[in-house]
């Protein structure tokens, strides 16, 4: 038999690849078991710990100018550390991050400068620029990243006795950076860990780099999914929410008879919005695979049912934040992906540091890292900030506004998040997201937080077996009295003659979850709620329309609270209209 050149150069590449993969996973969760182990010891002491990580930040930036002027120096406990430094926002820091980010200072909040500035995913104004430092970022390395990968080794091994499989990965992150005029990268940072090992992304994910760092304007859905379908052996899913594994799963469904063909000739589509170069570049490294696309049309046409294990045989774990306000795409994550799939929420974090680490497969709570920062927690009961309290005080089933002194210069900062401490891991509390006190709704003082609505928006669901996609409420307080508009995505249209019916059957779950909005409305302190289905996949073109206008996929949150005019136009525009 005579060997060709091609044939040898392809047996060789593939070899190459199928070791790099191996060797990189390995170093990815020996990397995991690294930090489950050092999250395991860390949090037997957490209390100490908690207490030795703020003394050793406040003698480090002692001389920084934010240091000098609240006595750094001088601070030798948790007390004294309360008495001389206050309770912070993002508008205290911003005349000192001007500078920095203008005119390249240093020496004012950090003793480091920032590798990184995270721009927040608020859509008022200009976004806020938050430092990042090295420290900062090699926590979401460590816990963000390898823990994951440790965490599903661990639960492989015990249901299974063995690691999970080898195989690549689904990356739905993407890389939009600019910078600084001082070449200081900005934007998310879940992307700048992805950054750092750009050229081993080629042995263990797709789509290709050019793909997740695009270089031009180009159609990034049809090549992630272009790319994921030919690859058989996926192992798992990755990004940094739950909604744009599920919007990528949406486009394969409603594309797939073209995706498949593209697949089978070896092509991109011609209608597909990619520049020329691009387009032969991305051509240059394709084949026909007709085995490939013949498998995937079998899968196709039988539906949505467990869509993942079937076009991909291997899958092992999906990678995803699915808790608190996704909890509706992870509920349509399972139905892709049936039972037998395990996800990973993966961490608690915020433009400001990464908080928390999910400890096992699985789990909706995090664990509270103890050398992650410094960590204080006002009652959200009381919601009287000359109560606050430290790790060692808090009770299990409590709720708590969280304030933080993180790793890049930001002390006793309130993030305006409310969590819940769900219980402990050893002396480090386990937490779960609650609501944004910045997200409330309150028309007439009834105070609707993003949980009322949430557990509002499951109970209703069981009620009336009507499955919705995604919500948003609106405190329209251009009538007198003012009243709620939710808008509702469901997973079909629903008829006109059933719109009183849902109405009813929301307003009553919201009445029972927030009872001073039923008494407001049983007084007529507010008008009754007014419900609006939109039309299938609104959030998802909302979603769209961002990422065109630059926010990154890796900030997007689900709109949970319209408080922009912009957001408002939307979803007016894109409500179900019903003939008379």
């Amino acid at each position: 038999m005579e060997l060709k050149r091609e044939d040898i150069m392809n047996y060789a590449g593939k070899a190459k690849e199928f070791v790099m993969n191996e060797a990189i996973l390995k170093i990815l969760i020996f990397r995991g078991r690294k930090a489950m182990k050092d999250l395991d010891n860390n949090s037997r002491r957490a209390v100490a710990l908690s207490e030795e990580t703020l003394l050793k930040l406040l003698d480090a930036n002692k001389d920084t100018e934010y240091g000098k002027k609240y006595g750094f120096a001088d601070i030798h406990s948790v007390d004294e550390y309360r008495k001389k430094v206050p309770l912070s926002t993002y508008d205290d820091y911003e005349p000192y991050v001007r500078r920095m980010v203008d005119n390249n200072e240093q020496g004012l909040i950090s003793c480091e400068a920032p590798e990184h500035y995270a721009l927040s995913s608020g859509s008022i104004g200009v976004p806020k620029h938050i430092p990042v430092v090295k420290a900062e970022l090699d926590k979401y390395g460590k816990y963000g990243t390898a823990m994951c990968f440790g965490v599903m080794d661990e639960y492989y091994r015990n249901t299974t006795g063995r690691s999970f499989k080898s195989g690549f990965g689904v990356n739905c992150v993407e890389l939009k950076f600019q910078e600084t005029k001082y070449g200081v990268p900005k934007g998310a940072i879940s992307g700048n860990t992805m950054k750092q090992v750009k050229d081993m992304t080629k042995y263990f994910m797709e789509p290709p780099w050019d793909v997740i760092n695009p270089q031009a304007n180009m159609d990034l859905k049809y090549l992630r999914a272009r790319y994921a379908l030919e690859r058989k052996d996926i192992v798992f899913m990755d990004a940094a929410f739950m909604t744009a594994l599920v919007d990528l799963i949406d486009y394969m469904r409603a594309n797939w008879e073209m995706l498949v063909k593209d697949i089978y000739h070896g092509r991109i589509n011609k209608e597909v919005d990619i520049p020329q170069e691009w387009r032969e570049k991305f051509e240059a490294g394709m084949k026909p695979n007709p085995k490939r696309a013949k498998e995937l049309a079998r899968e196709f046409k039988k539906g949505s049912d467990r869509l993942i294990p079937r076009i991909w045989p291997d899958i092992q774990f999906i990678g995803s934040i699915g808790t608190g306000g996704f909890f509706t795409y992870s509920k349509k994550m399972r139905r892709y992906t049936g039972r037998n799939v395990p996800f990973n929420n993966l961490s608690y974090a915020a433009s400001e540091g990464l908080f928390a680490t999910a400890r096992h497969a699985g789990d909706t709570s995090y664990v509270l890292i103890p050398d992650g920062g410094f960590y204080e927690f006002i009652p959200a009961k009381n919601d009287d900030d000359s109560q606050i309290l430290t790790i060692d005080q808090l009770e299990e089933g409590e709720d708590y506004e969280i304030i933080i002194t993180n790793l890049s210069g930001f002390y006793r900062y309130r993030i305006k998040d409310v969590i819940r401490v769900t219980g402990f891991y050893n002396e480090s509390p386990m937490v779960q997201f609650v609501y944004r006190k910045s997200q409330m709704l309150s028309i007439a003082g009834e105070k609707t937080n993003e949980e009322a609505v949430r557990w509002s928006i499951e109970q209703f669901m069981k009620d009336t077996g009507l499955v919705v996609n995604d919500y948003s409420v609106f405190a329209n307080t251009d009538t007198q009295p003012g009243h709620y508009t939710f808008y509702m995505e469901p997973d079909r249209v629903v008829p006109k003659e059933d719109l009183k019916k849902y109405r009813d059957a929301i307003e009553e779950r919201m009445m029972q979850a927030n009872p001073s909005y039923g008494n407001k409305i049983r007084t007529g302190v507010l008008s009754p709620m007014e419900l609006k289905f939109v039309q299938l996949e609104s959030y998802q073109l909302y979603r769209d329309m961002m990422i065109t206008k630059g926010t990154s996929a890796n900030q997007l949150k689900p709109v949970r609270v319209i408080d922009t005019p912009v957001k408002l136009r939307f979803f007016n525009r894109v409500v179900e209209e019903y003939e008379d």
